[in-house]
């Protein structure tokens, strides 16, 4: 009985985890920006590609912007609801920082988020998809 009793404890345990939130499966991967408010991004597939890694321990998100580190708390809740804390950013000069201001706009705008095929939609508060990562 002692035994049970001790198992089932641990699966409660190991299931209010916040390894069992979907951010869990997003660590260390390179979530890099193919569109942005329904514009397609080009990308290079390298490192100098708009992007995010979620870091789920600390709930924290580094990346690039196109031309500086950007790095910044996020919050994964119920119902798939996400929110980016204040996303700081190196201070790098930059020809056009246009396309990184938009990008970090956007961010501070995300409220959902839904994981489809290998793309991660983000979503305003209308559900209307205005990030996509791949």
């Amino acid at each position: 009985m002692k035994n049970i009793l001790y198992l089932v404890s641990l699966l409660f345990i190991v299931s209010c985890s916040s390894k069992t939130f979907p951010d869990s499966k997003w660590d260390n991967k390179q979530w890099t920006v193919i569109e942005l408010r329904g514009i397609p991004i080009q990308t290079s597939g390298s490192v100098q590609d708009a992007h995010l890694i979620f870091d789920s321990d600390d709930q924290e998100i580094t990346g690039f912007g196109g031309c500086n580190r950007i790095f910044g708390p996020y919050e994964i809740g119920k119902k798939s609801t996400l929110k980016f804390g204040e996303i700081g950013a190196t201070r790098m000069a930059c020809q056009n920082t246009a396309f990184e201001n938009k990008f970090i706009e956007t961010l501070a705008s995300v409220r959902y988020y839904q994981q489809t095929g290998g793309q991660l939609l983000l979503k305003d508060g209308e559900k209307k998809v205005i990030l996509k990562l791949q």
